[in-house]
Order: C-alpha cells, then sequence, then structure tokens
C-alpha cells in the first residue's frame, strides 16, 4: 500500500523547525518543573516532615502509576505515525484507548491506598514523617484519573505536532496551581490551612482545569469529530491490543526505571531526616534540568514517529540529530549552573532562623555536584530512548532498563547501604548508571534497527 507524507513533513527536519516543535514542549514541561519545584519550596518553608515527606511519598505514587503513564502516553505515538501517514480518522480512535488505559489506571491507584500505608510504616520514618506520606501519597492516589486521562487527551494534540495547545494548556494549569498550593498550604484566602494535603489538592484542582480545556477541544468541537472521528469509532479491539503490545514495555520500562529510583530514595531516607530533605530539594531542582530535556525527548517521538509513518527515515535522524543539539546546549547551561553559581537555586528553599538547616544545604550542594556529572547522560537517554522509541523499538528500551536500573544501580545501592558505605559512594553509582544507560541508548538508536519498525496497520 502507498503511504503519502503529512503536510508536517513538508519542513526539512532542521534545527529551526525542530526547535518549533520542541519549544513549545520544553516549555510545558519547564511548567510542570515549576509546579514540582514551587511545591518542594513552598512545603520546605511549611515544615520540615511536610518537606520529607513530598519526596518519599511523591515518588511512591507516580512509581505506582508509571506503567499507566508510559502506556497511556505512548498513544502519542500511533497519533504520530497515522498523522504522517495521512490515516487522521484513526486518530481519534487511537487516543480513546489511551482513555480506556488511563481509566484503568485509576482503578489501579485507587487500590493502592489500601496498601501503601503499611510500606511507609515498614520504612522507619519519624512518626511525623510517616504520618504526611500517607497524606500526600492518598490524596495523589486518588486523584491520578484526573491527572492521566488528561494525559491521554494531550496525545490529540502533542502527537501531531500541535504543541502549542499544550504549551497554553500547561501554563493555564501551572497559573492555577501556584496560588491554588499557596492558598491551601498555608491556608490563605479563606481556605483551611492543609499543609501536606493543600499541596496535593492545589495541584490536583489545577491539572482538572488543564483536563476540561484538553475536553472541550476533543469532544466539543466540531473540526475535531469532523476530521478526526473523537466521538466516533471508540472502541476498537485489535487497535487496543496492539497499543498495549508495544505501549505495555514503554510503561513497564517507566516502571522499573522509577522503581529503581524509589529504593534509592528510601535507602537515601535510612541516612537521617537531613539526607532525606536535602535530597527532596535537590531533586526538585533537577527537575528544572530534567522536565524541560523531557520536552525535547517527546519531539524527537514525535517526529521520529511521523516520519516512519510517512516512510521518511532520512527526515527522522535529521531531526533527532537537531534535538540532539537543543539537548547538549541546554544541559551545558544547568551544568555551569550547578557547578559554578548553586546559591542561586538553593537559596529560595533556606528557612530564616533554622540553624539546622545549615548542614542540609551543604549537603544539598554537594548532591548537585553529583547531577551535574550525569546531565549529559540524562540527555543522552531521553533523546535517544524516545527516538527509537517513536517507531516502535519499546522491548529494549525495557529490557536495558531493567537490567541497568537493577543491576547497576538499585540493588548496588542496597548493598553499600548494608556495607555501611557513605552517602556519597551512592549518589556516585547513580551518576555511573545515567552515563552508562545514555551510552547504551546512544548505540542501540545508531544500530537503526528502528527504521524497520512502525506500529500502526497497513490501510488500503
Amino acid at each position: 500500500m502507498k503511504l503519502y507524507k503529512s503536510d508536517f513533513l513538508a519542513n526539512d527536519g532542521s534545527l529551526l523547525n525542530v526547535l518549533r516543535v520542541a519549544l513549545p514542549l520544553i516549555l510545558s514541561s519547564s511548567c510542570h518543573a515549576v509546579n514540582m519545584f514551587m511545591d518542594r519550596l513552598m512545603l520546605t518553608r511549611y515544615s520540615q516532615p511536610s518537606a520529607a515527606a513530598a519526596l518519599t511519598s511523591g515518588l511512591t505514587s507516580f512509581t505506582l502509576q508509571c506503567f499507566f503513564v508510559g502506556a497511556v502516553g505512548y498513544a502519542g505515538t500511533f497519533v504520530a505515525q497515522y498523522s504522517g501517514a495521512n490515516q487522521s480518522r484513526r486518530v481519534g480512535t487511537a487516543v480513546w484507548q489511551g482513555i480506556f488505559m488511563a481509566l484503568a489506571g485509576a482503578v489501579f491507584m485507587a487500590f493502592c491506598c489500601l496498601w501503601v500505608p503499611y510500606l511507609f510504616a515498614a520504612l522507619g520514618h519519624e512518626p511525623a514523617v510517616e504520618e504526611q506520606e500517607n497524606i500526600y501519597f492518598r490524596y495523589l492516589a486518588l486523584g491520578a484519573a484526573v491527572f492521566l486521562l488528561q494525559q491521554a487527551l494531550s496525545c490529540f494534540w502533542s502527537g501531531r505536532g500541535k504543541t502549542t495547545m499544550v504549551l497554553m494548556v500547561s501554563i493555564f494549569v501551572t497559573l492555577l496551581n501556584l496560588p491554588l498550593n499557596y492558598m491551601f498550604i498555608y491556608g490563605k484566602w479563606g481556605a483551611p490551612e492543609m499543609g501536606t494535603a493543600g499541596a496535593a489538592l492545589g495541584t490536583i484542582l489545577a491539572a482538572l482545569g488543564g483536563l476540561i480545556i484538553y475536553a472541550v477541544g476533543f469532544f466539543a468541537l466540531k473540526s475535531s469529530r469532523r476530521h478526526f472521528g473523537t466521538c466516533s469509532n471508540i472502541w476498537d479491539w485489535e487497535m487496543l491490543c496492539r497499543m498495549l503490545k508495544y505501549s505495555s514495555p514503554n510503561g513497564a520500562q517507566l516502571l522499573m526505571d522509577l522503581a529503581a529510583f524509589n529504593v534509592f530514595i528510601l535507602v537515601l531516607s535510612l541516612y537521617g531526616v537531613k539526607v532525606q530533605e536535602a535530597s527532596s530539594i535537590v531533586f526538585g531542582i533537577n527537575n528544572l534540568s530534567f522536565c524541560p530535556i523531557m520536552g525535547i525527548g517527546m519531539t524527537a517521538s514525535i517526529l521520529v514517529g511521523q516520519a516512519v509513518g510517512a516512510k521518511d527515515i532520512p527526515h527522522a535522524k535529521k531531526s533527532v540529530r537537531n534535538a540532539r543539539t537543543l539537548m547538549l546546549i541546554y544541559m551545558s547551561l544547568m551544568m555551569a549552573l550547578f557547578i559554578f553559581w548553586p546559591e542561586i537555586v538553593l537559596d529560595p528553599f533556606v528557612r530564616t532562623g533554622d540553624a539546622e538547616q545549615v548542614e542540609v544545604i551543604r549537603l544539598a550542594k554537594v548532591m548537585l555536584l553529583f547531577v551535574a556529572a550525569y546531565l549529559f547522560g540524562d540527555g543522552l537517554v531521553l533523546v535517544y530512548s524516545n527516538a527509537v522509541r517513536g517507531a516502535g523499538d519499546t522491548k529494549y528500551i525495557m529490557n536495558l532498563t531493567i537490567i541497568m536500573a537493577w543491576g547497576v544501580f538499585a540493588i548496588p545501592c542496597i548493598i553499600m547501604r548494608l556495607l555501611g558505605c557513605s552517602v556519597w559512594y551512592l549518589w556516585g553509582c547513580m551518576s555511573f548508571y545515567v552515563l552508562l544507560f545514555g551510552l547504551f541508548c546512544y548505540l542501540r538508536y545508531r544500530g537503526g534497527k528502528w527504521t524497520k519498525m512502525k506500529v500502526i496497520e497497513d490501510v488500503d
């Protein structure tokens, strides 16, 4: 069957054209980073137990739902390849299969509320920290439906390269999130003072606002219904099975990666509340570098997906090269910031008059040096793993993640803790793992197997 190039592929894959797609996603991911940064900042200023609990319980919540995050998000690859192949009537159906997976994820997260408190109890954290961990997790788990459905509907725009819409919604969510969190955490403007619970509630309500906008654009607009079949051909068992075939490894990869990282965070928490708080601050700051590169990674996936759908591999390769260039520029700036001017990002977290926090900030400065050491590895992982997954090469990345995340990272960290090693050995292990992982993702891309893959069917 003959497939025709979409209008999108009229561009030449140049750096400027890649940036046109990437910039809204970079800014959108940056909005997410700002949300998380401000959550951590407000909770750090609110109380030490809240700050310490936010990282552990927040990461646990995301780890448990990240299989569905990866699976639901992969609907965007189907949208991209159908768009590249000019099969626009299949786009709406692809998004619907993502919606069904999002609903399944919401049910699973509600069930997790029954047993996760026992996990936190087993960690032996201070009672005040454990209490806040349970509160924060419960809100985030019950609000998972909002986050997952928002992600599913966003694929309708991101997969087609219409990333400005994603940016506009992200800005709207951030503009809601900041005042709502402030209001509910500190009890301002007539709201009750909810502390940790207020941070979660504000985040959920802001995400709900974004979900409503996406829902209106997907369901209510006549152009969406007419051109993309958003309200017809809702159920497609064959497509759902095919999507599960490719998205399940994608979700499992994210689950294994985040589970290993969660083990790292939990092991760090065993070194005391000061190390735990410093880690919470540093990973909040790390999102400033990580989340924008997620936008570049998503761009690589979108452009590869559309090019594969149109059978234009040279276009895909050129787009990936330019996505890598954007990554290197941004990561160089972040590395310089973390090494030479850490006070710029650490000073907002300082609690006035808290002498005990001096040691926390000192630890955080050292941790930022380890973050700077692995930044380029992070960038290689996000650009090249997303590039090959955009074509359908999800199983290799899943297998690589399982081997690397556990064999090189999580299990060695547990062993080092049992042997009584310093916390800096664990941070060194993390830096080595990320850099090595990035190298293997690059080698897989260079191998070229992804150029012979696709996830969509041939349509007569």
